[in-house]
């Protein structure tokens, strides 16, 4: 009974506060939340019935057979696992204490051992961790080796389980096919946008808005923490939905902004998970916000966790050191392309990072062993930050108003612009990287909500969260490996969708293009016919994905399910370019 794991505004302009409709958002006030939640179940979003609800051991079913069922009826955490509790022994039964985090494998395989009793069985399970799944639903990628014995006997003529550790293992597919990833939201570090916390809920029993509000009231989980706010202070609780009323308590004393800032969380995580609108919410009885207890994502559109682009061109490029922009990506038209005069005239541009209203982070090429990190305005005045040997492309913060950069495949660097005085400021950013994990950085891209920030290291994909301390410097912490099995060393170039997942170019021939999820639980291979690989710079909208792999700049629609190949961006039919998309 053994278990053996081994191992915006800008650079020059003043920073905006976010404004719903009733103009509620330009103060910050939060409370700091336990992260430990008790697991929940949920109904599947299309209603249809799981069948391990009802699964019973398949009478006379052999061992091998059994043990197969019995893993797959550990997907089910209802009852404490009583599902799972029907394929044991009565004694194991009773004396089984799962443990809280489920194990997540690739696949697992059974080998039987040798025994001299006929009427007992004793097989080892081994197989490769690929995460793990804590209370709350909040995977951890992991790569290690699973090992356990399972030890089986007779009862009433059955096979049963009749001794096994306190893992609790379930396989990927299973994963996939009774637990659903959705987003609960809570604030950056800012309190001006919205930041995903992806947890995995069961597909079994509860409704599905109880479970994703008792989420949200429990926290944002300890991965995400260092890196976001909440307007749920500790003493809101959610007292469940009456006549389609969702019901909360707390907040008493909270002033209507505060309240505002809290109504906005819970009408994104439900409208994020599908459920249709208005929301009908109250709290201590009454309306949340206004004289309505209805609310809508119209309310709280300047905080939609899919940002939009406001203006500016649809997509830039960069080629032999210019710039240019496309004002549109259209198959019907030729779309104009426009030399950025005044990025080009700085110089050869190494590597540039654009927002949607024009302020720009340039890497330019001063000579052959020196490199300028420089900061402004397409239309207005610039400023060299800091020079190097070498600096990774820019990426600039949700408010574009800082960008980091890794100098010299080490030292990553955050640069602001005061808005009162217009002077930069550059300061270190301490980061922890995974354990064993000590190479250069070649790639750094901040998420959206820049709550997040992705790296390649030695061709690793890396994940870390930003955490904001109290003197105001940045730290990237809980940092872990993605897809490492998958990948193998092979990535190349990566940066944030839109909706919260990876697009990773790699130098593999098998897979050029992949998408990695944000909490890194997959990995899904892009339609790659016409690609050659390597995949040196990647880019995605929320509606179009764009590589570039050794000959030229290609694009492709989302969704790619009726896409078999990548074709050329109009306006730059090859020519190997970078995409350069605006940061909204």
């Amino acid at each position: 009974m053994r278990a053996q794991v081994t191992k915006k505004t800008g650079w020059v302009r003043g920073a905006l506060g976010v404004c719903s409709a009733a103009t509620l958002f330009t103060v910050a006030g939060c409370a700091t939340l336990p992260t430990s939640t008790e697991p929940h179940v949920l109904h599947a979003f299309e209603g249809r019935p799981d069948p391990q609800l009802d699964m019973e051991p398949t009478p006379d079913a052999e061992p091998d057979l059994l043990l197969r069922e019995f893993f797959a009826a550990s997907a089910n955490p209802s009852g404490q696992y009583e599902a799972a509790r029907r394929y044991l022994t009565g004694p194991m039964g009773q004396a089984w204490e799962p443990h809280e985090e489920t194990l997540i494998l690739d696949t697992f395989e059974l080998t039987s051992r040798p025994m001299t009793d006929q009427s007992k069985r004793s097989y080892v399970v081994e197989g490769r961790i690929v995460g793990r799944l804590s209370p709350g639903g909040v995977f951890r990628p992991d790569n290690q080796l699973y090992e356990a014995t399972m030890e089986l006997a007779q009862e009433d003529g059955q096979w049963r389980i009749a001794g096994l550790p306190n893992d609790v293992v379930v396989d990927r597919i299973e994963l996939r096919n009774h637990y659903e990833p959705r987003n609960v939201y809570f604030y950056d570090s800012t309190d001006q946008g919205l930041t995903p916390d992806r947890r995995w809920v069961y597909a079994g029993a509860a409704s599905k808005e109880d479970a994703l509000l008792n989420l949200l009231v429990g926290g944002p989980s300890s991965v995400i923490a260092p890196a976001v706010s909440t307007a749920v202070a500790d003493d809101v609780a959610y007292t469940g939905s009456t006549d389609g009323v969702y019901r909360f308590t707390g907040l008493a004393d909270a002033e209507e902004k505060t309240r505002a800032r809290f109504a906005a969380q819970v009408v994104w995580t439900l409208a994020a998970a599908g459920v249709p609108g208005p929301y009908p919410v109250t709290l201590n009885g009454v309306p949340v916000v206004g004289e309505t207890t209805e609310l809508s994502t119209d309310q709280f559109r300047d905080l939609n966790p899919i940002k939009q682009l406001e203006g500016g061109p649809a997509l830039y490029t960069l080629s032999d050191g210019r710039v240019s922009s496309v004002d549109t990506v259209s198959e019907e038209a030729e779309p104009e392309v426009e030399p950025v005069e005044s990025l080009n005239k700085l110089g050869s541009v190494s590597s540039v990072d654009i927002g949607d209203e024009g302020n720009f982070a340039a890497v330019i090429n001063v000579s052959d062993d020196e490199q300028a990190l420089v900061a402004g305005d397409v239309d207005g005045t610039n400023k060299e930050v800091q020079r190097a040997g070498s600096f990774t492309r820019p990426s600039l913060e949700p408010d574009h108003n800082a960008a980091w950069a890794v100098a010299d495949g080490k030292g990553v660097i955050r640069a602001e612009r005061s808005t009162a005085t217009g002077e930069v400021s550059v300061n270190s950013v301490q980061v922890e990287l995974p354990e064993n994990v000590d190479g250069e950085i070649t790639y750094l891209r901040l998420s959206g909500s820049g709550s997040r920030v992705a790296m390649i290291v030695d061709g690793h994909l890396i994940i870390g969260v930003v955490e904001r301390r109290d003197n105001g410097q940045r730290a990237v912490v809980n940092t872990a490996k993605y897809a490492e099995v998958e990948l193998d060393g092979s990535a190349v170039s990566v940066d944030w969708q839109p909706d919260g997942s990876l697009l990773v170019g790699t130098s593999s021939n098998q897979r050029p293009v992949v998408r990695v999820e944000q909490d890194g639980s997959s990995l899904t291979a892009l339609p790659s016919g016409n690609v050659g690989g390597p995949v040196v710079a990647v880019g995605a909208t929320a509606e179009m994905m764009y590589i570039t792999d050794s000959k030229v700049l290609m694009h492709m629609p989302l969704p790619t399910k009726d896409s078999l190949n990548w074709r050329e961006v109009p306006g730059q039919q090859g020519v190997r370019a970078a995409p350069v998309v605006p940061r909204p």
